[in-house]
C-alpha cells in the first residue's frame, strides 16, 4: 500500500531522464579511467616516445667540457629533476672486429660508454658483467642498425641483419690502454631508442678503466636527467642559463606526451563534473518526490508506519536509477574499448581485457558508495518530514 501511495507522483519518463544523464557522466568517467589503464603501458614505457622522460645534456664542444661535481650537485637539487646520471667513457682505445661467414669482415675503431642501469630503456637479465667474464653485452642505438642495413651493408655487399639475429653476430674487442691491452668477446644484446651511445655494463667499464689505464680519470661529458617534464619552461630556462645543450627531439616528444595527458585529464574532469551534476539531479529528484508526497508521508507516519518503511520506497527508486546508470555506463565504456582498440594499437598499446575487470570493480565501488549516500540522504529527508512539529506548509527541498 505504501509503495502504491508514494509512487503516484513518480513519472517514469522523469526517472529515465535522470538515469540517462547519470549514465552519461558515469560513462565518460569510466571511459577515461579505462583509457588511463590501457595507456599506462605507453606512458610508463621507457621504449616509447610517450614514456620518454629523460633528457641528455652536454656542454659546448671543447677540451674542458666535463661536468664538475658541483654542477652535478646543483642539477640534483632542482625540483624539476628527479634523478641525474653521468655517461662514463672508456679511457682506452677500442678496436672492434666483426666477421660474417663467406663475407669480408669489418674492423673499426669505436668507443664504449656506461650509464646507470636505471636510465637504460631495456630490461634484460643478461645485461650484467663481472670480473672474470670474457664476454660482454653491448647495447647500441637503434638507428645504428638502420644505418648499417640501409647504408653500409647495401653498398658493401654484406648481409643485412635484424634485431632478432643481431645477438648472434660475434664481435671481437681489442682494448688498448696506457698499461696493457686486453681482448674480449662481445655481442649486441639489444638496441636502444632513447640513448644514442654504445653502452656496456658499468661494472665492465670500471674494471677495464682501472686495469688498462689506471692513471687516467674518466670524465663525465654528458649527463642524463630523469625529469618530471622535459618541456617544463623552468627546466629549459635553467639549462639555457647554464648554457647546457640538449637534443630538441626529446623536448618535442615530451610535449606530445604532455598534450595527450592534458587531454585525458580534461576529459576526466568533464566526466567527474557531469557525474557530480547528475548526482545532484538525482538528489534533487528524490527531494522533489518526497516534497510532493509530504502530506502522504506525514499521514502514513501518524498512522503508525515507521520512517524506515517509508524510506524504503525511495531507496528502491534511487537504487534502480543508480543501477541503470551504472550498467549503461559500463556497457558504453566496454563497447568504446573495442572501438578504440584499432586506434590504440597504432600507439603499440597492448589489447588486454584486464581493464574491463578493473572497470567492473570500480563500477561496483561507485554503486555501493552512491547507494550508501542516497540512502543516508533519503533517511535524513524522511526524518525531517516526520518531525512532530513539521508544518505541512514547509517548502524546504
Amino acid at each position: 500500500m505504501i509503495d502504491t501511495l508514494l509512487k503516484k507522483q513518480v513519472h517514469k519518463s522523469q526517472l529515465l531522464f535522470f538515469a540517462l544523464s547519470s549514465s552519461l557522466g558515469l560513462g565518460i568517467l569510466l571511459v577515461v579511467i579505462q583509457l588511463f589503464i590501457d595507456t599506462q603501458s605507453i606512458f610508463n614505457s621507457k621504449n616509447d616516445l610517450l614514456g620518454n622522460q629523460n633528457l641528455i645534456i652536454y656542454k659546448d664542444l671543447g677540451r674542458n667540457n666535463a661536468f664538475t661535481d658541483a654542477e652535478i650537485t646543483e642539477l640534483e637539487q632542482q625540483d624539476f629533476i628527479t634523478k641525474t646520471g653521468g655517461f662514463t667513457h672508456g679511457t682506452y682505445r677500442v678496436l672492434a672486429s666483426v666477421t660474417f661467414p663467406n663475407h669480408a669482415g669489418i674492423t673499426t675503431e669505436m668507443f664504449l660508454e656506461a650509464v646507470s642501469d636505471q636510465f637504460i630503456d631495456i630490461t634484460n637479465k643478461d645485461w650484467k658483467w663481472q670480473p672474470g667474464d670474457r664476454e660482454v653485452p653491448i647495447i647500441i642505438p637503434k638507428n645504428y642498425i638502420n644505418l648499417y642495413n640501409f647504408g653500409y651493408a647495401t653498398s658493401s655487399g654484406l648481409p643485412q641483419i635484424n634485431e632478432k639475429i643481431i645477438r648472434q653476430v660475434p664481435i671481437d674487442l681489442t682494448l688498448s690502454g696506457t698499461h696493457k691491452t686486453e681482448n674480449f668477446r662481445a655481442y649486441i644484446l639489444d638496441a636502444s631508442e632513447n640513448i644514442n651511445s654504445i653502452l656496456v655494463p658499468e661494472s665492465f667499464l670500471k674494471f677495464t678503466n682501472k686495469n688498462l689505464s689506471p692513471n687516467k680519470t674518466a670524465k663525465i661529458s654528458r649527463l642524463i636527467l630523469d625529469v618530471k617534464n622535459p618541456s617544463d619552461p623552468k627546466l629549459l630556462e635553467f639549462l639555457a642559463s647554464k648554457n647546457y645543450k640538449y637534443l630538441s627531439n626529446d623536448v618535442k616528444n615530451s610535449k606530445l606526451s604532455y598534450v595527450l595527458k592534458l587531454i585525458l585529464s580534461i576529459v576526466l574532469f568533464i566526466g567527474l563534473l557531469i557525474t557530480i551534476l547528475s548526482m545532484y539531479l538525482v538528489i534533487t529528484n528524490i527531494n522533489l518526490l518526497i516534497l510532493k508526497n509530504k502530506q502522504t508521508i506525514t499521514q502514513l507516519h501518524f498512522l503508525g508506519f515507521s520512517k524506515s518503511d517509508i524510506a524504503k520506497v525511495y531507496h528502491a527508486i534511487a537504487l534502480k536509477v543508480l543501477a541503470i546508470s551504472i550498467i549503461v555506463a559500463l556497457a558504453i565504456s566496454i563497447i568504446l574499448k573495442f572501438v578504440f582498440a584499432p586506434y590504440l594499437s597504432i600507439l603499440q598499446v597492448e589489447h588486454s581485457l584486464l581493464s574491463i575487470v578493473y572497470l567492473v570493480i570500480i563500477s561496483i565501488i561507485i554503486f555501493i558508495a552512491l547507494a550508501l549516500y542516497y540512502r543516508k540522504h533519503t533517511n535524513a529527508k524522511i526524518g525531517q518530514m516526520t518531525q512532530p512539529n513539521t508544518s505541512l506548509l514547509t517548502t524546504e527541498i
